[in-house]
């Protein structure tokens, strides 16, 4: 009895292992063409709807596909309306690796091909040097260890689990049905992923063990179960991406209520379709049907609402602090490009914080010192961030674009601590900011790349006017109108303010080339700043400050 508990237990680590390990491979396989796919074939609600359930299929994880997802709506890639319909899809995916276990993890001996699929996966992934085969290696090992697990929970249910009396939950009507919902709600939230759970269950099922009504309410707890992923995501998480999971958290529980109260007539229904579509009808079969049916049903309840929810979840979590990071969570780590887009959006950021700081001290308002610790903690996420990327595996161009990405924060940092030689200069000189104000104003209003062009035209513009004032200090030093001391003094400032602009607007021009080169897909009308361009910046930059 105990050895075949502990085998059942064992069974049910393979199965949760290889998920991972099947959902972590095709992920790696998938690359950058999941991010391009996201974006090019979710414009539409049914189009969304396919690729959400088609990529959970893929990827055998409908958490993965949510938080890819939150990843995509923070970064700005989708619109919280489209991502709506991609997770509903990913709901429906779910529900037909249940019809893959079913039809083949339990009526065939798949367990017997089990250890050469982990043998081919293992090959692939130890001597393969292509990272995507490498993938497909983990994705079969994966595969292999899933199917090997119901093998072996197969065994113990046939074995130990076949006397207990479930028939005594099933007794209680509709509070054991509500139970079977929780117990199952708590199994998905426990092994964080719901595929996991379903397996379970219909293994139970097809060994007789779990009668079919209360499979039925384990299945609906499970799915309910999958919001705990997005929920726990999101913690710490962008608006965006509490929006979504607020969303989330809507359609499943809709979803679970309108399955609970329509349950018997589901039931009803799907063994008339098992009675005339097989001989002899199958419980696995008839779980897998309900699962896929109630999810199906949900996306249509869903569908006409979804634009009206969409408003309404527009206009939550809109009070968010300045030193909170609006676009960068967690979730956008999935995948280094993305993530390289949503650290060169955050960083852009704290540019426009630092221009408007160096605006307001023009204008005689003096520094913010809450929005100065704002910025030096949005600094210190950002470099956290930098951090864990740096320790994803990243292709040549990704790793490029991280020290691109380090390098101009360094430059935000040296800019931030040259703000107070503002205010030292504005003391000494009341007008003496007004030359980069149209500057800074046009750095805090830039959309890029667009405004890349005007931008630098500002810069120049001010270096030239500076140059002459420049002119100007000198001939006051020959006419005796200025002493020695004060003309140093004013070009130590001239100096420091050079430097500030200087930083400032290269790291901000670069950051706004370094996010249109991750715009999916790329503008073809749209002008992006040309590194070319950036070149003749810095030369005509040099020629300035000499």
């Amino acid at each position: 009895m105990w050895s075949d508990v502990l085998m059942a237990f064992g069974a049910l680590g393979l199965i949760l292992l290889g998920m991972d390990w099947m959902s972590r491979g095709l992920k790696t396989a998938a690359g950058p063409s999941l991010m391009q796919f996201l974006q090019r074939w979710t414009g539409k609600p049914l189009q969304g709807v396919l690729f959400g359930g088609i990529a959970t299929v893929a990827v055998q994880s409908s958490s993965a596909i949510t938080v890819t997802t939150i990843g995509f709506v923070n970064a700005g890639i989708l619109s919280l309306q489209n991502a709506a319909f991609v997770i509903y899809g990913s709901n429906v995916g779910t529900s037909v690796t249940g019809w893959f276990i079913a039809l083949v993890g339990l009526q065939f001996k798949i367990d017997a091909l089990a250890l050469p699929i982990i043998g081919a996966g293992a090959l692939l992934q130890l001597f393969s040097k292509s990272v995507r085969r490498k993938g497909i290696g983990e994705g079969l090992i994966g595969f292999g260890m899933l199917f090997l697990g119901l093998s072996f929970l197969k065994q113990s249910f046939d074995a130990a689990f076949i006397d207990i009396e479930f028939a005594t939950l099933s007794q209680l009507g509709f509070w054991g049905v509500l139970l079977g919902v929780l117990l199952g709600t708590l199994l998905s939230t426990l092994m964080q992923a719901s595929i996991a759970v379903i397996a379970l269950v219909i293994t139970a099922v097809s060994a007789g063990v779990l009668p079919l009504p209360l499979a039925a309410a384990f299945v609906i707890g499970a799915n309910l179960g999958t919001t705990s992923t997005a929920i726990m995501s999101t913690l710490a998480a962008t608006a965006k991406a509490k929006r979504l999971a607020m969303l989330h958290v809507i359609f499943n529980v809709l979803t679970g209520l309108v399955a609970l109260l329509l349950l018997s007539p589901l039931l009803w229904i799907i063994s008339l379709l098992q009675h005339w579509l097989f001989d002899e009808p199958q419980a696995a079969v008839s779980l897998a049907l309900f699962h896929t049916l109630f999810n199906v049903l949900g996306v249509l309840l869903m569908w006409p609402i979804t634009s009206r929810l969409v408003l309404y979840l527009n206009g939550r979590f809109r009070r968010q602090p300045i030193g909170q990071l609006r676009a960068l969570d967690a979730s956008s780590l999935a995948i280094p490009a993305l993530a390289i887009k949503t650290l060169s959006m955050e960083t852009l950021r704290v540019g426009q914080l630092l221009a408007a700081q160096a605006l307001a001290i023009s204008h005689g308002k003096g520094t913010d010192n809450e929005t100065l610790d704002s910025i030096r903690q949005l600094q210190t996420e950002l470099t956290h961030y930098m951090l864990q990327l740096s320790k994803q595996p990243l292709a040549d161009q990704e790793a490029k674009a991280l020290s691109e990405l380090v390098q101009n924060q360094l430059r935000l940092e040296m800019t931030l601590q040259l703000l107070p030689a503002l205010s030292r200069h504005l003391a000494a000189d009341s007008q003496g900011l007004l030359p980069e104000q149209p500057l800074w104003q046009q750095l805090i209003a830039a959309h890029w790349p667009q405004d890349a062009a005007l931008v630098r035209g500002c810069y120049r513009d001010v270096m030239k006017q500076r140059q002459q004032l420049k002119k100007q200090l000198y001939q006051l030093v020959l006419a005796e109108q200025l002493t020695n001391d004060s003309g140093g003094d004013q070009l130590l400032r001239f100096a420091e303010l050079r430097r500030f602009n200087q930083q400032l607007t290269k790291a901000m021009l670069a950051l706004g080339h370094l996010q249109s080169q991750y715009q999916m897909p790329e503008p073809a009308a749209e002008h992006t700043a040309d590194p070319a361009d950036t070149d003749e910046f810095n030369q005509k930059d040099n020629a300035n400050a000499s």
